[in-house]
């Protein structure tokens, strides 16, 4: 069951300014980031035994999925690479915007047929890893998408699931690897609830 997006013309109230990212000019190269914007998609979820209720999940991108952070407080970056994210001094990274064009908004939209790692069961944060192979004869990559759901609580039967980050995990550590996998519905279920 592969989701599509529907309008998000019921739901514009929640898209804010910083979910709005404007074509970037970087070293001469152009970023277009349309694929980074809100979307919605209807997803059905037994929220009672029995009874299927479409929820509608509004999809919301920050700009880590194209941005990373300063490798150490004093890392020198050209200023014309930094953007705030709040108070956060992020740099553009060409790898993580690259591979959010490439993947991030069909891999956000198969959600609801896969599986997903609850990445901190303390909090609802989850991931979903990819093992594309960028190229031929290339190792497959672990393309790590961190996300975060939760009920909105100012309509019935929406929920925001907030892509927090999107980057290529090196190193994933042995917590993360061993994380508890759980479906996308019971995910929307759990946070609807």
């Amino acid at each position: 069951m592969l989701m599509t997006k529907t309008p998000m013309d019921d739901h514009h109230e929640l898209v804010e300014p910083h979910h709005r990212f404007a074509t970037l000019t970087v070293c001469e190269e152009v970023w277009e980031l349309d694929h980074l914007e809100a979307f919605a998609m209807k997803v059905p979820v037994e929220l009672v035994p029995n009874q299927v209720t479409d929820l509608d999940v509004i999809v919301l991108f920050s700009n880590h999925c194209f941005t990373r952070g300063l490798a150490t407080p004093d890392e020198l970056v050209d200023e014309s690479l930094i953007v705030m994210d709040g108070s956060e001094r992020r740099v553009l990274d060409r790898e993580r915007y690259q591979l959010s064009r490439r993947y991030l908004p069909q891999l956000i939209l198969k959600l609801p047929t896969r599986h997903v790692q609850v990445a901190d069961p303390t909090r609802p944060n989850f991931v979903t890893f990819e093992l594309p192979s960028m190229a031929a004869g290339e190792p497959p990559l672990r393309y790590a998408v961190f996300f975060e759901v939760k009920r909105d609580r100012r309509r019935k039967r929406r929920v925001l699931l907030r892509v927090q980050s999107a980057y290529i995990l090196d190193e994933p550590s042995k917590r993360l690897l061993k994380a508890d996998k759980m479906r996308f519905q019971v995910i929307l279920k759990r946070a609807y609830a």
